[in-house]
């Protein structure tokens, strides 16, 4: 389910332009050479540091959305639930890590890319400026896209670079994820949505996907150094 189709209920331009912008993250050039496996490690070492960052900062970020949403306790009740699907994921993104080459030590003294910060930094501004269904479309994009490219690429990460399950499962435990993110989409579809209402959460809904391009861009064209 696309989170545009929560927020617009007619065809237009719009809803094509984020179908489009939404198809780049889905095939973007990052994700379809670790499909080929082309993609080579250490671009895959650079990853899981870049998104240990992000992922680190999910804990504190969901917490700050479950805050935000009191009163409404059924909208807290499903972002718990969704923070609870998360638990591990640091863990677990270290544990790839480890398989591609990295040392543990690597991940105590990340820099973050431009690319990397940015994305942070415009979901820690949503949260603090938004509404509750801006932050909503915001991260719940975010979070959609991701969990179907992790779900796609286990797979191949497996075939093209040797990786076991359990090497792997930082991707494969987003299946669990996506289950706890859907609930939050039928909650937004739910809400009456005014046209001014409308148009704000297409905006905020296009820069978080053009947030996360620029994030796999910065991944691709970084110059890679040993951890």
């Amino acid at each position: 389910m696309k989170w545009f189709d929560q927020v617009l209920t007619t065809e237009s331009s719009q809803r094509a332009e984020l179908q489009a912008l939404r198809e780049r993250l889905l095939y973007h050039p990052f994700w379809r050479g670790i499909e080929a496996g082309t993609l080579v490690r250490e671009r895959l070492g650079l990853f899981a540091l870049q998104d240990w960052l992000i992922v680190r900062d999910a804990y504190r970020l969901d917490g700050l959305a479950i805050a935000r949403a009191a009163p409404d306790l059924e909208l807290q009740e499903m972002l718990i639930d969704k923070l609870a699907a998360k638990k591990g994921g640091p863990e677990l993104l270290m544990r790839f890590g480890e398989a591609v080459g990295l040392p543990r030590a690597a991940f105590s003294q990340v820099v973050p890319l431009a690319g990397c910060q940015a994305l942070l930094n415009f979901f820690y501004w949503i949260l603090e400026t938004g509404s509750p269904e801006e932050w909503l479309v915001a991260v719940g994009a975010s979070e959609e896209v991701f969990t179907q490219l992790c779900l796609r690429v286990y797979p191949s990460l497996m075939s093209h670079y040797g990786l076991n399950a359990s090497q792997v499962a930082f991707f494969s435990a987003h299946r669990a994820v996506g289950e706890r993110v859907t609930p939050l989409e039928h909650w937004l579809s739910k809400q009456r949505l005014g046209p001014p209402e409308q148009q704000r959460l297409m905006r905020v809904l296009r820069l978080s996907y053009e947030y996360e391009i620029q994030f796999y861009n910065a991944l691709l064209e970084a110059p890679l150094t040993s951890p």
